[in-house]
């Protein structure tokens, strides 16, 4: 016989791989940000105005209109339409999460178009040719795109992203393929019940990454990951654009947050700030990372739920063979 204490030793080094493996697949976003704050001013929901029809906090034009129970539509199933949503206020926090529910569908089965734009921008509420919003932008642009105006390897509908200089233009004739700095080939359309919503993560300086949810709710897909640098106090806006083929393009609603890092993902200088303002307040103020190994902490305890569980999962297992092979040898016997 076997004995328990045996053959847990045995599996041990199974546990501890399956452990660093779940870990391993976890966001890697999420060991980085410590806490969201929600930021009033660059979010958005129903009934989006006041009693004059403005808000406070965000401007729209073109050819957006408000339904004031379900959304902002940029742009309506007609063609030749264009539309734009504004934020008022630059955004002035460095790290940052958006959470933007929209929806984009039409009467169309085969030929629609052409999507819409998430901007993170100096330049706002200005109406252009891309997607309805100005060309030769200063930030970030992601394009939600319905419409391929040229051939490609990948399919359709897609999501891309360019990093606009002021001075390099929007190829639309390609996709704008050449100057996609990331991308995912995703469907985004007519999507049914589902709320469809995109998960924009930006770490000052390091990275910025887009999460999509199409199909079930909290099942997120990571479109793209990639390290960048985005302009200081941009503008968060929207805009669509329709042209011989069209949709509806709504934005449901905006949630905006400031990011917290962990301490030991803090830029220098701040960490240099924590720690004299944690000095000067006589161990009052924030505690440091060495002080505290909350990550840590919370590291370890996860990795021992996740031992404790699959022991107690390969101990029922070891039980219920024992059992079965008792039953066996009584069935022989008779």
């Amino acid at each position: 016989m076997i004995r328990p204490i045996t053959t847990f030793s045995l599996i041990l080094p199974f546990l501890v791989l399956s452990a660093n493996a779940a870990e391993n697949t976890e966001d890697s976003l999420t060991g980085m940000i410590e806490k969201t704050t929600p930021l009033r001013t660059h979010s958005l929901a129903a009934p989006y105005v006041d009693s004059d029809l403005q808000n406070r906090w965000w401007d729209f034009g073109g050819n957006a209109i408000i339904n004031t129970n379900k959304h902002v539509r940029l742009t309506q199933d007609r063609p030749s339409e264009k539309g734009w949503l504004w934020s008022r206020m630059p955004l002035s926090v460095q790290n940052w999460q958006i959470d933007v529910e929209y929806k984009v569908d039409g009467k169309a089965h085969n030929m629609f178009g052409d999507g819409f734009a998430l901007w993170i921008s100096k330049d706002r509420a200005k109406e252009g040719p891309v997607f309805g919003s100005v060309d030769y932008f200063n930030g970030l642009g992601i394009f939600f795109d319905t419409y391929a105006n040229s051939r490609h390897s990948y399919q359709w509908p897609r999501v891309t992203a360019m990093l606009g200089d002021g001075k390099t233009q929007y190829d639309h004739d390609h996709d704008n393929e050449a100057h996609e700095i990331a991308g995912c080939s995703h469907n985004f359309r007519r999507q049914g019940e589902t709320p469809t919503k995109a998960r924009l993560t930006y770490i000052k300086g390091k990275l910025l990454q887009l999460k999509l949810q199409t199909k079930y709710v909290n099942d997120w897909t990571t479109c793209f990951e990639v390290p960048l640098d985005l302009p200081d106090n941009p503008y968060i806006g929207f805009s669509a654009a329709t042209g011989d083929v069209s949709d509806n393009h709504d934005i449901v609603s905006v949630n905006t947050f400031s990011a917290t890092l962990r301490p030991q993902f803090r830029p220098a200088d701040q960490k240099a700030f924590d720690s004299s303002t944690n000095q000067g307040t006589s161990g009052k103020g924030r505690p440091s990372a060495k002080s505290t190994g909350g990550g840590g902490a919370a590291g370890w305890f996860l990795f021992i739920l996740k031992g404790i569980g699959i022991l107690a999962f390969v101990a029922f297992a070891i039980a219920a063979f024992r059992t079965y092979s008792a039953q066996k040898k009584q069935k022989r016997h008779w």
